[in-house]
């Protein structure tokens, strides 16, 4: 049926449909699709010029949520007179929306939008958060009826009523499940579509249920975790609908655009662009000048722009094509995530955080709950994830430690403040003084599907980044600093036993890329971390004695080590340890007799101990031998 429809225009030499120039400012195009109580007609269509902004206006359109599917335009319709291509996907989708008997006004990207015109593009683009804020209804197509998509629309309808008392298995679950690993639910512009949406029906095949009554559902049917963190982010987004107004009042954008970007970036994009523009309509930062649509720009001047924007006061590489950055700046650690609830609630993630010195001395320590929430996405947290105030930021990230450098999982996480801090004005960072301040190396990525990028090409990746890795002692001092972060994570750890080794064993993992021998990055700086080092900590981490007497075979492995992350852990141990932390005349010996880092560490040792540090005469005959 569908090929002679398509034979049909063909055969009626009816000239191609050419796009017209908008009027200016707040003017797009809507699509009438006229009735025909024929299915197998001619799909007919007018399209008209729609001022978005007509004082007192009540808009009747609909606007349709879709997979553009394959970009060959296979089909044809008749649009004005004049024949218009268009995607299989888009065409199964005009046949369904077609009534026999009353013309339907909708919003349809691929056909308000002239696609071939990039100029005309970046004016529409700013325009879609209010087209589909102001639509009577969004109108979600997950498809035609193939694998039993309708049926399986139709069971989530019925849990959504709760007409269904026993739990769903076999296979109507697997048919479900089926249905909600469709190509929609990955695609980045159905976000904004349904993010702004006052009313909302998902469509599969002939069957249509109210957007609602699809996400209740849901929640009866409770996915497997993986899938629900894959569609908890949009399900979250369908159940906002109610409560949002046509003129956009209760819908302010709340989240970033580098929030935004960080959570859903496993979702599709055709262009790379829309890695950034599909998203601006959700984004309390649209107005920014360095996020206006531009798709004359090159993608990495793009991806660069709003990389600046996120990460101010950074400096900023990466290749062309990619979607990974590399950047430096500077930032504090303030703590570390040992422990995350395995449930979702209210589409947030919530989980436990253990803050540090560095944090108690800039004077949030007390200020902070120690559980916090995230909005769920497809990056889902892991123990031992590491707070971090970015300096330029007002709010912490959360990095994630590999190698000698870190990955951002999310540039901004909200603190939970303590009730007698709730209205607490203090703006984070303002008060941070240099205490633990120190240079950050880290990437960040826009594409869930680089999570494959080995070490080898991220280190050809930071050539491009300014002056990171020029100079050996540059790359020392990266690895120094992460040596320390493994080393103040095992520490904060240790004090939880058991319900923080989870997140240590993270943090100290030498495999945090998958399939990647870590000591490629080591070797190519000249840098070697000790494994006795890493052994001594992990050993000593789950011993069942006092918390600083776990410390003592790691500081006697700790001065034997020629490289200069033993006297960084050394220098770590005595910090923080204070008095506390036993220095026998073995260790000091074994100090004395480091023939390149002994001399430095020796001056820590006398430096916080003094005349009560057990030098003896086979300590003093082992430096004479060792500094002459």
């Amino acid at each position: 049926m569908m090929s002679s429809t398509h034979e049909q225009v063909s055969n009626m030499s009816v000239p191609s449909f050419t796009y017209s120039p908008l009027p200016p400012k707040s003017y797009t195009r809507m699509i009438r699709l006229l009735p025909d109580e024929d299915e197998s007609a001619l799909i007919k269509c007018e399209l008209l010029n729609y001022n978005l902004s007509q004082p007192g206006e009540e808009h009747l359109y609909e606007a349709l949520s879709y997979v553009w599917g394959s970009p060959i335009r296979s089909r044809s319709i008749i649009l004005g007179g004049y024949m218009l291509p268009v995607t299989e996907s888009l065409y199964t989708a005009l046949l369904h929306l077609r009534s026999k008997q009353l013309e339907r006004i909708l919003w349809i990207d691929a056909m308000s939008i002239n696609q071939n015109d990039d100029s005309e593009k970046s004016k529409q683009i700013p325009l879609m958060r209010t087209i589909y804020a102001q639509a009577r209804r969004v109108v979600v197509w997950l498809g035609e009826a193939h694998d039993h998509g309708e049926r399986a629309l139709e069971t989530i309808a019925c849990l959504g009523r709760k007409k269904v008392s026993e739990p769903v298995q076999g296979r109507v679950r697997v048919e479900c499940e089926k249905l909600l690993q469709r190509d929609w639910f990955r695609r980045i512009w159905v976000l904004q579509e349904v993010g702004v949406a006052q009313y909302i029906s998902i469509m599969c095949g002939p069957v249509q249920i109210n957007g609602q009554m699809f996400c209740e559902g849901l929640d009866n049917l409770k996915p497997s975790s993986a899938l629900m963190a894959r569609i908890s982010p949009i399900s979250f987004l369908i159940k906002g609908a109610p409560f949002r107004s046509r003129d956009g009042h209760l819908s302010v954008p709340t989240l970033s655009i580098g929030e935004l970007v960080s959570m859903y970036r496993n979702h599709n994009a055709t262009k790379q662009h829309d890695k950034v523009y599909a998203l601006l309509g959700l984004s309390s930062d649209s107005n920014s000048t360095a996020l206006v649509p531009d798709y004359g720009l090159p993608w990495h001047e793009v991806f660069k722009q709003v990389t600046e924007h996120v990460f101010p006061k950074c400096s900023v590489g990466l290749c062309y094509g990619s979607e990974t950055a590399v950047i430096k700046n500077k930032g504090w650690i303030l703590g570390y995530i040992h422990s995350i609830s395995d449930s979702l609630r209210n589409s947030q993630q919530t989980f436990k955080v253990v803050l540090n010195q560095t944090c108690q001395k800039l004077g949030y320590y007390d200020k902070w709950e120690a559980e916090w929430s995230v909005q769920a996405s497809g990056e889902l947290l892991q123990e031992g994830d590491i707070i971090c105030l970015l300096e330029g930021l007002s709010q912490p990230s959360i990095l994630r430690l590999c190698a000698e450098y870190y990955t951002v999982v999310t540039p901004v996480v909200k603190p939970k403040k303590q009730a007698q801090n709730i209205e607490d004005d203090v703006i984070i960072g303002k008060s941070c003084s240099d205490h633990g301040l120190c240079d950050i190396l880290f990437s960040w990525k826009v594409s869930q599907s680089e999570d494959k990028l080995d070490l080898q090409s991220l280190s050809s990746l930071i050539e491009f980044a300014p002056n990171h890795y020029k100079e050996n002692h540059e790359a020392e001092r990266n690895l120094n600093h992460t040596t320390s972060v493994m080393v103040d994570a095992a520490m904060q750890t240790l004090k939880l036993r058991v319900p923080g080794k989870r997140a240590l064993d993270n943090v100290l993992s030498k495999g945090r890329v998958k399939g990647v021998d870590t000591t490629f990055l080591f070797s190519q700086s000249n840098v070697e971390v000790s494994k006795d080092l890493v052994t001594a900590i992990e050993t000593a981490l789950w011993q069942n004695h006092e918390f600083p007497y776990a410390w003592e075979k790691v500081l006697a492995v700790a001065v034997r080590n020629t490289r200069p992350c033993g006297f960084v852990i050394t220098s770590i141990l005595l910090q923080r340890l204070q008095e506390m932390l036993p220095i026998s005349e073995e260790v000091v010996k074994a100090a004395a007799a480091n023939y390149r880092q002994g001399y430095e560490i020796m001056q820590l040792f006398l430096e916080h101990r003094g005349n009560k540090l057990p030098v003896s005469d086979e300590v003093v005959k082992t430096a004479a031998v060792n500094y002459k």
